[in-house]
């Protein structure tokens, strides 16, 4: 730059000068010994030129959840807040599952009625066909074993109608309880009638409203605790029973399974002293135990996904990290449609910025960048270079991951990244100020057998001190790197070795 003004600079003054003595109507004589060009000099330096740039990068975490509920409930509970650190499987909210909870009770009952479904099965076929059945030799008569079949038949029937009646109770019981959850809404509270009288007692009775507010909500009071008091006690009622026929019904497996043993004793003399054992009937015994199987299949499954359904009204997080947003507030209804919370992994975080194609056919995987975010600095690499173009902006993406401690860093906010892109390896660079230009051709000064030779040259790329030249030059091509008024092809020159070079040689 220097170079450049002193160029300016003097052509300006011969210009002044000529023009003062040629208006002072003088000629001028020129007694010009041969010039002499005192300059300094250098070799080209073979080696790597890169320029950087800045991009405006957004942060965010390389890892961040959506967490959604699966279920459509009011919201009981909410256990974090934004800011909040959580680990994986954390619990985050818990919706009412009331109605998850009744599905579970009748899931669990069809499996308890499959479970004694296939004791029955195994227990007949046992009867008949089991290790018994081989042994004994002195049994009963005919008369004995219809006894005993009628004995255990009429166990049967009973414990059947027993557990219909249960089933029938249990069904009760379940449209009871959910009148009473009715009643609640049709009420207004949440837990106990009593709630409705607090809220009364507290009413202003100052004023003629007030009390007729006052008598009102008493009414209303009333007639709630009334048919409350009627559903709880009818509840109260159906759960005694249940427990009563479960306690019948355990009752008559045990004399069934006593009623079997004796039938078993009695069939099993009956086919040893007739010699008859039936394939037949000893296959539909068989298929009767495997279905009953199938059926406790069927039934587990059913439980299986009623606690998953049960599971759903608890939120917990799904993976490791901080509450970034929290949409949800007690005794709202969480729903499918709308996350609930957002969870951000920030021990990677990533400056996402765009570039346009010539620029990004610069970088490469692993190329480093550094960010400045409030004056502080990161150091990170580049982890993806986008394929295709983003339909919003037009340029390429391109994603570098941030290093160290970024815990200061928040998501969704502005940095700068300063990155190489352009750059030449193994080049022929000289510096920039030695480059002249006629028109649009570019050309140096080198020196040959000691006067300037003026030497044109293609350049590429440059920064505001060096230039890259593509063809016209060599490494053992000697440039001149000031300017001198003198300084003309086929100029005598008085070199001076340059610092540039000295550096060169000395590092040689």
């Amino acid at each position: 730059m220097k170079n450049r003004q002193r160029k300016t600079a003097l052509l300006l003054c011969a210009a002044l000068s000529a023009s003062a003595l040629w208006g002072c109507g003088e000629t001028v004589e020129e007694t010009m010994a041969e010039d002499v060009a005192v300059v300094e000099t250098a070799k080209p330096e073979i080696g790597e030129l890169k320029l950087s740039a800045e991009f405006i990068a957004t942060i965010n975490p390389d890892e961040s959840v959506y967490v959604i509920p699966k279920a459509t409930a009011e919201v009981l509970e909410v256990r974090v807040q934004a800011g909040d650190v959580v680990e994986e499987g954390d619990v985050l909210a818990v919706l009412d599952d009331t109605m998850a909870q009744f599905t579970m009770r009748n899931a669990q009952t069809a499996a308890q009625n499959a479970r004694i479904g296939l004791d029955s099965a195994r227990l007949a076929y046992d009867l008949q066909y089991g290790e018994g059945a081989s042994t004994l030799n002195d049994m009963q008569s005919d008369n004995t074993i219809t006894q005993a079949e009628d004995g255990v038949n009429q166990l049967q029937d009973k414990l059947m109608d027993t557990m219909d009646d249960l089933q029938r109770t249990k069904d009760k019981l379940s449209e009871q309880e959910k009148e009473l959850a009715d009643l609640k809404v049709k009420y207004d509270f949440r837990e106990n009638v009593s709630e409705i009288k607090d809220y009364v007692d507290n009413l202003d009775k100052t004023t003629p409203e007030g009390i007729a507010n006052y008598l009102a909500g008493m009414q209303r009071y009333q007639n709630a605790a009334q048919e409350v008091g009627t559903a709880e006690a009818t509840i109260a009622q159906y759960k005694s029973a249940i427990d009563q026929y479960e306690e019948a019904i355990e009752t008559l497996q045990d004399n069934i399974n006593t009623a079997y043993d004796s039938y078993s004793q009695a069939v099993t003399a009956n086919n040893i002293s007739n010699g008859e054992m039936l394939e037949e009937q000893k296959q539909a015994s068989q298929n009767s135990i495997s279905q009953a199987e199938v059926g406790i299949s069927q039934a587990q499954l059913g439980i299986e996904q009623a606690q998953e359904s049960l599971d759903s009204y608890t939120i917990t997080a799904s993976i490791s990290g901080v509450i970034e947003t929290v949409n949800l507030k007690e005794h709202d209804f969480a729903t499918s449609s709308n996350p609930a919370f957002v969870i951000s992994n920030k021990d990677t975080m990533v400056a996402t910025y765009y570039v346009s194609e010539d620029v990004r056919n610069t970088f490469s995987t692993g190329q480093k960048i550094t960010l400045e975010k409030d004056a502080k600095l990161y150091d990170g690499e580049v982890i993806e270079i986008g394929s295709a173009i983003d339909a919003s902006t037009g340029l390429f993406k391109i994603k570098a991951a941030v290093r160290g401690d970024t815990s200061s860093l928040l998501s969704g906010t502005k940095a700068t990244v300063t990155t190489d892109t352009y750059h030449e390896n193994n080049a022929v660079i000289i510096p920039y100020d030695s480059i002249y230009y006629d028109g649009t051709q570019a050309y140096v000064y080198t020196v040959v057998d000691g006067r300037a030779k003026r030497t044109e040259v293609e350049t590429g790329l440059y920064d505001i001190d060096r230039i890259v030249i593509t063809e016209g030059l060599t490494k053992d091509d000697t440039i001149i790197t000031t300017w001198s008024a003198q300084l003309r092809d086929g100029v005598e020159i008085s070199a001076v070795e340059s610092s540039t070079d000295t550096e060169n040689s000395t590092q040689e």
